[in-house]
């Protein structure tokens, strides 16, 4: 062999073990994450037994979870975790109980690993709090609803995405076959009880489900439609935007804080929005912000106590004319969503699309200047 094709062998060698290396230790990506429940106001639900698995380490839910059902998308509480940095999960167990149905689901679901390593991987180039600091997710929010309807969306920093969407097989439970301590669940009033606790499910829930009746539960199926839209912010003469969150029906959810002259972020497949908070400078250095939210209810952002501070999906979003002008846009084309402060005592919202403006007049909104 002569020496040029010697060279060139050993340098073959060489990087052919440099691949095989890189491979490994991308195989090897570990990171640190945490899970939590979430489901309807009107349909709460209940764990009876699930894991969150990867090849190191196993999260497990149980009925220790207790009732999930503080709003689609909204994530629960926190169950703890690991300290150490461990792989994405490779597959998702879950059964459980609705309670507003009075039946369990279950299911065995295989996940995306790719999509969620590189969503991990590429974060976010800031966080909700500091423009200067890379952010990532770090938590697995398992959303159950009625039908059997699962979806897994990955948190972090105000930011949430959907990496999951399955459908769960109705199976049969009875008090002698379930594990000792979820056997009080089939307690004669144990589901009657829950139910008409305001603690659980709060007054303003059971009211509506008195005068409406429950949800369709293919509405968290419609919640899932995107279109390609981009939200565009007209402030007030001389004012500079610091921040700006929006949250999506179908659960997700995207914060920035804007580092640069520009009110507007690139169009997207998105759901329909319900919500939308900004903060910003005023000419005069002033922060101010606003909040708008689309519902009939008026104060839902002013009664804390009725509605968690306005921050879940409005009980009444599908009656709204944000969710019946997005469902009924071309798909095919681009529009704006765009949010007129520039008043700044007053916001007009329209959505534009092929040259047509949709007036869009059912919200609950608030501008607040600090002194």
């Amino acid at each position: 062999m002569g020496i040029n094709k010697l060279k060139i062998f050993i340098l073959f060698i060489v990087c052919s073990f440099s691949l095989i290396s890189c491979q490994d230790k991308k195989m090897e990506e570990k990171y640190k994450w945490t899970g939590t429940l979430s489901a309807p106001n009107e349909y709460p639900m209940q764990a009876y037994y699930g894991e969150l698995i990867a090849d190191d380490y196993q999260y497990p839910f149980s009925d220790i979870w207790g009732i999930a059902g503080g709003g689609w998308g909204e994530p629960g509480k926190y169950g703890g975790g690991t300290d150490k940095l461990v792989k994405v999960p490779h597959t998702l167990e879950f059964t459980w109980y609705s309670l507003t149905e009075n039946k369990f689901y279950a299911g065995h679901w295989e996940l995306d690993t790719k999509k969620i390593t590189q969503l991990f991987n590429e974060g976010f180039s800031q966080t909700y709090f500091d423009s200067l600091k890379k952010g990532t997710y770090d938590t697995f929010i398992i959303g159950l609803g009625p039908k059997g309807k699962l979806i897994l969306w990955l948190y972090g920093d105000g930011h949430q995405v959907e990496v999951g969407h399955f459908q769960g097989k109705e199976i049969k439970i009875t008090q002698a076959e379930a594990y000792d301590k979820f056997k009080y669940v089939f307690e004669p009033n144990y589901r009657e009880d829950i139910l008409n606790d305001p603690g659980i499910v709060k007054a303003i829930v059971t009211q509506k489900i008195k005068e409406e009746g429950y949800p369709d539960p293919n509405l968290y199926e419609t919640f899932r439609e995107k279109l390609n839209w981009s939200p565009k912010l007209i402030l007030p003469a001389g004012s500079t935007l610091e921040k700006r969150n929006f949250y999506m029906a179908n659960g997700e959810r995207e914060s920035t804080l804007q580092d640069n002259p520009a009110t507007t972020l690139p169009y997207a497949k998105r759901a329909v929005p319900y919500l939308f908070y900004f903060q910003w400078k005023n000419k005069d250095g002033k922060e101010e912000s606003s909040q708008i939210v689309f519902t009939g209810n008026s104060q839902y952002i002013k009664d804390a106590n009725k509605v968690y501070n306005g921050t879940f999906l409005p009980l009444d979003f599908e009656k709204t004319d944000m969710f019946k002008i997005f469902g009924g846009l071309d798909k095919k084309n681009s529009a704006d969503i765009v949010i007129d402060i520039s008043s700044g005592n007053n916001a007009e919202v329209y959505i534009e699309q092929n040259g047509k403006k949709y007036p869009v007049t059912q919200m609950d909104k608030y501008v607040k200047q600090d002194k």
